[in-house]
């Protein structure tokens, strides 16, 4: 298996969503938002935020570990 390649993956996919997490922010910054749509969009964020760790933490751990 190719550890390398496969930590490379899990670091662009991070990277996208890291990318998908720049619009959401910037809409939360927005005024005149509901509640209902602030809380659906932080909800959003965090999920986004939170596979954007997960993917950056194994591919990181992949690079230093097994390349």
């Amino acid at each position: 298996m190719d550890y390398l390649a496969l930590s490379n993956e899990y670091l662009g996919e991070a990277q996208k969503l890291k990318e998908a997490i720049v619009p959401i922010k910037n809409r939360l910054k927005q005024k005149r938002l509901g509640f209902e749509e602030t809380i659906s969009l932080q909800r959003r964020q965090a999920m986004l935020y939170q596979m954007y760790l997960e993917c950056r933490f194994t591919g990181l751990y992949l690079k230093r570990h097994y390349a």
